[in-house]
Order: structure tokens, then C-alpha cells, then sequence
């Protein structure tokens, strides 16, 4: 991810729409400078990757140093999992704050995580013939969608059903188990009195 491309004003309006719904732990009053520690980027991927990222990695700093180490830790741990990578020069520049640094990185940021959720939907609806028309069905431009997606009925009566299976199966496996532990146990039962049985003739004899 490149420092070089540029976004404009309306992908820039959207960003910003965007990052308003999103609960994070400090007020965004200027989204370079609150942006500039990694930290905010941090919560933001943890809200879409729960899996991917520990917030905990990453501390609030001042100083230039400290926002780099967060950012690249960040594209160490948790950028490739995505299939994305900062460039030093992108690092450098958010962590400077510089104008239009930041977009650009949430930009990508923001296509990823929508191409995600789209992946997700088709995955979902790619068995369901009557998934209900285009409005089910369309692409999600929101990365909210992703965190609200509704799963067709008939995948959810497959689901069910596949679930009520293997509960069952499950059931029946372990009737199996509690039938070879009485088993067991009978025969381990069974052996201490054959063997008292020998015992007993040997000291007769």
C-alpha cells in the first residue's frame, strides 16, 4: 500500500461517515493526528477481525518512534493476514500526521473489509435458490453490513437441520461410550474375582 494514490473528496466524505459509526476509545476530533499511534486502527481492525488483533499490543505514544512501532507491528501481525501491507513511506507519513495519509490507508482499509463482507454474503446465499430477490442479495458498500448480515432461511433450515444431526449422532456415540464403560467395568469386576477364585486354590494347595 502505497503513499502515492490518491482518493477523492467523496471516497474522503464516506471515510469519514464511516468512522462515525464506529464506537472507538478516544474522540475523533482530527482523524491524522488520532489516527497517527496506530492505536485507533487497531480498534477499528478488532471490530471486523476480532481473531486477527489484540488491542492490547498497542499503546497510546506521543512521540514519533512509539506511533511507528505500533504501526509497523500492525503490518507485521495483522496487515498480511489481510492481504495488506504499508509501505515505510505510508508508515512514516500517518505517523507524521500528514494530510491525506491516513485516508489512503483507511480507504484500503475500507474496500477490504467491504470485499469481505460481500464474500461472506455470496458465500452464504450461494445455496439458497430462493434467497428472497436483489435486495438480499446486494453487494453491501457499508463495513457495517458485514457486522449485520441476515442469513437466508433455507440456510439457516440446512444449518439447523445439520446441527440436529450431529447432536444426535453425538447422543448415540456417547450411549455407545457409557455401554463400553459398563462393559468395562464388568470385566474388570469379572477378572478380580477370577482372580481371588486362583488365589484361594493356590493357598488350598
Amino acid at each position: 500500500m502505497s503513499a502515492g494514490a490518491e482518493i477523492g473528496d467523496n471516497n474522503v466524505g464516506e471515510i469519514y461517515a464511516w468512522l462515525d459509526q464506529i464506537p472507538l476509545s478516544r474522540p475523533k476530533r482530527n482523524v491524522a493526528r488520532d489516527f497517527s499511534d496506530g492505536v485507533l486502527m487497531a480498534e477499528l481492525l478488532k471490530r471486523y477481525y476480532p481473531r486477527h488483533v489484540d488491542v492490547q499490543n498497542y499503546i497510546p505514544g506521543s512521540s514519533i518512534a512509539k506511533k511507528i512501532d505500533n504501526w509497523c507491528t500492525l503490518n507485521r501481525k495483522v496487515f498480511p493476514k489481510l492481504n495488506l501491507k504499508l509501505s515505510k513511506e505510508t508508515i512514516n507519513k500517518v505517523a507524521q500526521s500528514q494530510p491525506g495519509a491516513i485516508e489512503k490507508v483507511l480507504s484500503e482499509v475500507r474496500s477490504k473489509i467491504i470485499r469481505d463482507c460481500n464474500a461472506d454474503r455470496n458465500s452464504m446465499f450461494k445455496d439458497c435458490e430462493d434467497a428472497g430477490g436483489d435486495e438480499l442479495l446486494k453487494h453491501a458498500t457499508n463495513p457495517e453490513d458485514s457486522l449485520n448480515q441476515t442469513v437466508p432461511k433455507k440456510t439457516f433450515l440446512k444449518v439447523k437441520k445439520e446441527l440436529e444431526e450431529k447432536t444426535q449422532a453425538i447422543h448415540i456415540l456417547l450411549k455407545k461410550v457409557e455401554h463400553l464403560e459398563s462393559m468395562l467395568r464388568f470385566k474388570e469386576q469379572r477378572i478380580e474375582d477370577l482372580a481371588s477364585q486362583i488365589q484361594l486354590c493356590a493357598q488350598k494347595t
